[in-house]
């Protein structure tokens, strides 16, 4: 028992931060949206900056999206078909993903979620359905996300199962020269910040057939042509010893996730996901609002627009850096952690800055390592320079008079 997880023991030391956090009110806040990250708490009617965002590109509150959404839903004259798509589905359904595996030259299955995609595909590689029926040896980073982490029981049933420091690629091909088959579980870009190692792990990989396996949910859209992300940008081309899962939810801006197979036509690839792949079978699928704004997204991803909108992501984060020290500084990535090592000293910190019309998220064990409690900061396209310029003065000010 409790060789992968202990969730008992996990409650019972998170529960304490979480009270904290919830007494400071950081927790459960009802909000009225007001635009372009604004929010109005309907309890107090105090209004904020959400700081803690992940609509990287601002494409969740885009006309755009929202129009398309809303004539999908009374195009098709209902939100689903209440049925497995495996048996009946919408056609938006069909050109979503038409679009997507256009849009990125992959073979593309959308699910309702990023961590549906985990659970749809993870025991799917770790059966061997993907490296020629022989099960893998399945390797976890140390900080994967939490929806990955959580899948290792049933992973274990499949495959054998280890775990290594982050981003450790001498560990990790000292494990390739042991065994025939291994496949990497990792993040492209990490959501306490950072980013997998893409070069040296695409090294391992054409060097021992080295499987990867990458969570992109905050690298897609951010970077990259047509918002390919940190992984596909690197790569060049997705390839058959790669399945890269993402979220439709954050930088891309409509709903649900979504499973890059391989290359676009790995038809075979696509049918045994679709047979097997848990979630994909029996779940909810992105509903009709969803697919309609996901159609939008992608067609703004071939527009010059985009660009522009990555650009304005990288004017922010570099005006950010440019004013607080972080770990991050300079990765070029909008996810910036700010390590005070003490949860009671972090949320005091959060609360400080919302008083002053700044939402941060406060995060701790088991979200992040035990000693590396601090705020998780997320950058976004739409902010504004003065709204940046006056948060981080706020930010540097109240966190000099804590520490």
């Amino acid at each position: 028992m409790h060789s992968y997880l202990n969730v008992k023991k996990s409650a019972a030391t998170s529960d304490v931060f979480w009270d904290i956090t919830e007494e400071a009110g950081l927790f459960d806040i009802v909000v009225k949206g007001l635009g372009d990250g604004v929010h109005r708490s309907v309890d107090t009617g105090r209004e904020f900056l959400n700081m803690s965002s992940y609509s990287y590109l601002g494409l969740d509150t885009h006309p755009a999206l929202v129009q398309a959404a809303a004539d999908a839903v009374l195009a098709e004259g209902a939100l689903n078909t209440s049925t497995s798509r495996m048996r009946v589905r919408f056609e938006s359904l069909r050109n979503a993903e038409d679009a997507l595996c256009e849009l990125w030259d992959a073979e593309v299955v959308t699910v309702a979620s990023c961590a549906a995609a985990a659970w749809a595909t993870l025991p799917l590689l770790a059966s061997g359905l993907f490296t020629d029926g022989e099960p893998p040896l399945m390797v976890f980073d140390r900080n994967a996300h939490f929806c990955l982490n959580a899948m290792k029981p049933s992973v274990a049933d499949e495959a054998e199962v280890t775990t290594i420091r982050h981003n450790d690629v001498a560990a990790l091909e000292d494990l390739c020269k042991k065994h025939k088959q291994v496949a990497y579980v990792a993040d492209g870009v990490y959501s306490t910040g950072g980013q997998a190692p893409v070069r040296d792990l695409l090294r391992l990989q054409e060097t021992y057939g080295l499987f990867l396996f990458f969570d992109e949910a905050h690298g897609i859209s951010t970077v990259g042509e047509r918002g390919r992300g940190v992984v596909l940008t690197e790569m060049g081309a997705i390839n058959d010893r790669t399945l890269i899962i993402i979220s439709l939810n954050k930088g891309f801006g409509s709903s649900g996730g979504a499973v890059l197979l391989g290359p676009r036509g790995s038809s075979r690839r696509r049918t045994l996901a679709i047979r097997n792949g848990g979630p994909i079978m029996w779940s909810q699928r992105i509903n009709t609002a969803g697919l309609g704004a996901t159609l939008a997204s992608a067609e703004l991803h071939r527009t010059a627009e985009l660009a522009t909108l990555q650009q304005r992501l990288q004017d922010v984060i570099d005006l950010f850096d440019s004013q607080v020290e972080t770990e991050q500084r300079g990765d070029g990535l909008p996810i910036r952690h700010v390590n005070l090592g003490d949860e009671e000293l972090t949320v005091r910190l959060a609360k400080g800055l919302l008083e002053h019309g700044y939402y941060t998220s406060p995060i701790f064990f088991p979200v992040i390592g035990r000693g590396k409690a601090g705020l998780r900061l997320m950058l976004r396209a739409n902010m504004h320079k003065s709204d940046v310029e006056e948060f981080c003065e706020v930010l540097n000010r109240q966190w000099d008079q804590l520490r």
